[in-house]
């Protein structure tokens, strides 16, 4: 009987199931070499083999289908703690929980509940957790797509907090697109998609996955910056083998990022002014430029509006609302937003350079709500209420602030998370106008979503592994108008309400 299907065998067994196993059989066929119970030759001969068994096994595992090209999973798992805050604007009642309905419907009853004055603290503190998978894939003749899912069913949060008894959580689809590469400066996407902006949490809430149709424009794709000539000489060092010429990589890139989301669908045997869908629309200039390795800059200008319209919309339990198109017991919406009068006008950026080895970013935002004055003047309308909650008065914003329309970021970064051992500080300030932004897409975390605040974001992660970070947030900010509540928007009574707000998070993310 022949040694080598013998040793064949051995050598396949040992190899099973370990990538590592494959310098393992390759270092026992060399000592099985040096040995003589195999020649060189025999000993290619099976590497050879080896290899191809092992491919037809990993063949096997996992067969895709045949436009399929390339697979890519990934996902994440994160714990938080959470502590936050809130100091009322004005004095408010706060009903006790088990007075809360279904879809977040409260029953007034003044026996039950508390009165909030202004300084007193509204504290609550939450164990979170948050767990994300998707899969990108692309196929044949430049189409691509993918799809996630993640717990909690808000667009700016997937945190689903630890409650009920140990009941089990949902999932919900957080992606679902596809796109074509028409050609290397053109690329079309449609579907509930990641965000396509470079933004800051300032505008977008980095969770908010937009749902719709985008378009890229790599303007540098067409233009060469030129050609660059490589000779190849022989021994001698004078005579000519080879003359090669390829592009000069662009220091700068120029790309347009447009996009035609689909806000809210509404129905259309609804009342005038209730029946027509909303819709955002948001266009980009992305312009970078590469001054040498590691130092860039980047400038983004933005321009993001929505068609007038009014979107329904359901209280949840933590009275914030949410943009569910649902309706109540009784067949008619639980509330309305508007989204008229958002004409914003954005200039985010940053310049990035190393500082003693280390990634350091200078970054920015700036908003301008060129309709800010008339969204102010027209929907923010405010009950002026009695201790005993009943409403006496209406009082309307008299006189529009120019700090209304307005919001600014400043901020810095030293470091990134990418290996084990890395960390990143960072640290900004921020000052965000009663009508500058819209509050379904700002950040759910920083005053807990609220406008017409000021204050300051700072946080600190470590890396114990490439894949596990530990990072710890700070938060606080205070009102930039005094006597203002509630308003007439899509975030209802919870739009301006509050004093001051101080949240603190704790993150355990593991990646995957």
């Amino acid at each position: 009987m022949s040694k080598y299907p013998l040793v064949f065998a051995m050598l396949l067994l040992v190899g099973m199931g370990e990538s590592r196993a494959q310098d393992e059989s390759s270092a026992l066929i060399d000592v099985l070499v040096c040995k003589k119970i195999l020649t060189p030759k025999e000993a290619d001969c099976l590497r050879a083999d080896l290899v191809e068994e092992r491919e037809k096994s990993s063949a096997e595992k996992i067969r895709l289908n045949t436009p399929v090209k390339e697979l890519f999973i990934y996902g994440d798992a994160r714990l938080r703690f959470q502590y936050d805050n809130v100091d009322p604007e004005l004095g408010v009642f706060v009903p006790d929980p088990r007075l809360i309905g279904p879809n977040g419907a409260v029953f007034p009853d003044r026996r039950h509940g508390r009165f909030l004055e202004p300084g007193d603290g509204d504290q609550r503190d939450r164990w979170r957790f948050r767990l994300r998978l998707g899969m990108d894939f692309k196929l044949t003749d430049h189409w691509f797509g993918g799809f996630q899912l993640q717990t909690n069913q808000a667009s700016d949060s997937a945190n689903q907090t630890f409650d009920g008894g140990f009941q089990n959580y949902p999932i919900y689809i957080s992606r679902a697109f596809v796109g074509w590469n028409a050609t290397d400066w053109f690329t079309l996407i449609l579907g509930k998609q990641a965000n396509p902006f470079y933004t800051t949490e300032m505008v977008w809430d980095p969770d908010i996955n937009p749902s719709g149709a985008m378009e890229i424009f790599k303007f540098h794709k067409l233009f060469c910056c030129g050609e660059e000539e490589t000779v190849e000489y022989a021994a001698d060092g004078k005579t000519i083998l080879s003359v090669r010429r390829s592009p000069i990589a662009c220091p700068w890139t120029l790309t347009l990022i447009a996009g035609q989301f689909i806000f809210d669908d509404n129905q259309e045997f609804n009342p005038p002014g209730f029946n027509t869908d909303a819709y955002l629309f948001e266009e980009q200039l992305l312009f970078t430029y590469s001054f040498c390795e590691n130092v860039k800059l980047t400038l983004a200008p933005a321009y993001l509006t929505y068609n007038p319209t009014q979107v329904n919309f359901v209280w949840n339990q933590q009275g914030f609302a949410q943009v569910i198109n649902g309706t109540g017991s009784d067949g008619l919406p639980l509330g309305w937003g508007e989204t008229r009068d958002l004409s914003l006008l954005q200039f985010p950026g940053d310049f990035s350079f190393p500082v003693c080895g280390r990634k350091f970013k200078i970054l920015w935002d700036g908003t301008y709500n060129t309709a800010g004055g008339k969204r102010v003047n027209d929907i923010y309308v405010f009950p002026i209420r009695d201790r005993n909650g009943r409403i006496v008065d209406f009082d309307t914003v008299q006189s529009h602030a120019k700090k209304d329309s307005f919001a600014w970021l400043a901020g810095v970064q030293l470091g990134e998370n990418i290996k084990k051992g890395d960390w990143a500080l960072a640290l900004n300030y921020r000052q965000v106008g009663l009508a500058a932004v819209d509050p379904n897409l700002n950040d759910s975390d920083w005053a807990l979503s609220r406008l017409n605040m000021k204050g300051w974001k700072a946080s600190l992660a470590y890396n114990f592994t490439d894949a596990v970070i530990l990072q710890v947030t700070g938060m606080a900010a205070d009102n930039l108008r005094n006597n203002l509540f509630g308003g007439q928007t899509t975030n209802g009574a919870k739009l301006a309400d509050a004093r001051a707000v101080q949240v603190y998070q704790v993150d355990l993310n593991v990646k995957f």
